[in-house]
């Protein structure tokens, strides 16, 4: 099969953020793996997988495998929610798109602060002919792309480093301690893991992610989620679009 055929892969966390793309799928199909129900479908004329893998590096990292393990696909797009830190200059509804992956707690606390695991000397990926440690990069020519598909279709977007974590940052010390150290703009619970299995499976990667709050002390009702959710499926969806 010519590699254009194949379909795009876009992957997101909870029902919340696929939501708005399945509603704008025809001639949906059904697939389980490995416990989950993705589907496959027409986006605005492009082939797309639809993937909703669950909170957390390890669904994420479970259900790309299964996935991969039975269906080829040309490109990766991982998109949903994410909070800003504070420093970034994003505001909630707004979009973010990622330079880079970064596990942000991957790593040792020391007395000395938190080292990482290219400082530890053991890499977390090692796969064609590349040595990754905690920073999964995005394809420079790859990223200029997205954005210009962006940026054309009037989506103003932010650029910069995500970070990724299992516990998020609920304040605003520890959000502005993360930016500091990565030089990051927002943070995820899954995107480093998308970027990973991307990068074991030498598949084109991008993530963009609708941002729902900033990270600063814990406050539930000025979150805007459904807001963010819908930034990131049009996001998404002007990238598919793109390729048709």
């Amino acid at each position: 099969m010519n590699p254009t055929d194949l379909p795009v892969l876009l992957v997101c966390s909870v029902e919340q953020e696929a939501a708005p793309i399945r509603a704008r799928l025809s001639e949906i199909r059904q697939i389980e793996v490995a416990s989950r129900v993705c589907v496959t479908g027409n986006l605005d004329g492009a082939r797309v997988v639809l993937l909703v893998a669950g909170m957390g590096k390890t669904n994420a990292g479970h259900a790309l495998g299964a996935t991969l393990a039975h269906q080829r696909v040309r490109r990766m797009i991982g998109f949903g929610v994410a909070g800003a830190y504070r420093k970034s200059g994003l505001k909630p509804g707004e979009i973010a798109l990622a330079s880079c992956e970064i596990y942000g707690d991957e790593g040792v606390l020391t007395p000395a602060g938190w080292i990482s695991s290219r400082e530890i000397g053991i890499p977390l990926s090692e796969s064609g002919g590349l040595t990754l440690y905690n920073e999964f990069p995005i394809d420079k020519d790859h990223l200029t792309w997205a954005e210009r598909r962006l940026t054309g279709a009037g989506q103003e977007v932010v650029v910069g480093p995500f970070v990724t974590v299992s516990c998020c940052s609920g304040t605003a010390d520890e959000g502005d301690a993360m930016a500091e150290r990565f030089n990051a703009i927002c943070e995820t619970m899954e995107g480093a893991a998308y970027a990973h299995v991307a990068a074991l499976n030498q598949i084109p990667f991008l993530e963009v992610r609708g941002i729902s709050n900033l990270v600063e002390d814990r406050d539930l009702s000025a979150w805007r989620i459904h807001e963010a959710a819908m930034a990131a499926a049009d996001a998404a969806a002007t990238l598919v679009r793109s390729e048709t």
